[in-house]
């Protein structure tokens, strides 16, 4: 995040959408990232017989992340919606796979 200015730095809407714009690939980058864990996942699943969802894991990464999200001030409920898109996503894909 080094190439970041901070929000009060920003002397323009250009340079607030240039720094949105940067963040939003940082995000991307992450996101295909974490893609990649989700197909290492499928793999071990398969291997340790596990289903693609899994209850108790997908109710501790959503505690996990809300309760992050409000230790550092972001909206919990933003956190909760965006996670349980990507936990949906990701046991949809892993299930695609385990059959």
């Amino acid at each position: 995040m080094t190439d970041l200015m901070p929000p009060k730095d920003c002397a323009s809407m250009a340079d607030l959408r240039r720094q949105i714009d940067l963040i939003d690939t940082m995000l991307l980058d992450l996101l295909a990232t974490r893609s990649q864990y989700i197909d290492r996942a499928i793999d071990l699943k398969r291997i340790e017989g596990l289903p693609a969802r899994i209850v108790e894991r997908v109710a501790e990464v959503l505690q996990n992340v809300t309760s992050k999200a409000a230790h550092i001030g972001l909206d919990e409920k933003l956190a909760e919606t965006l996670w349980s898109e990507l936990i949906e996503w990701s046991i949809e894909r892993e299930s695609k796979h385990l059959g």
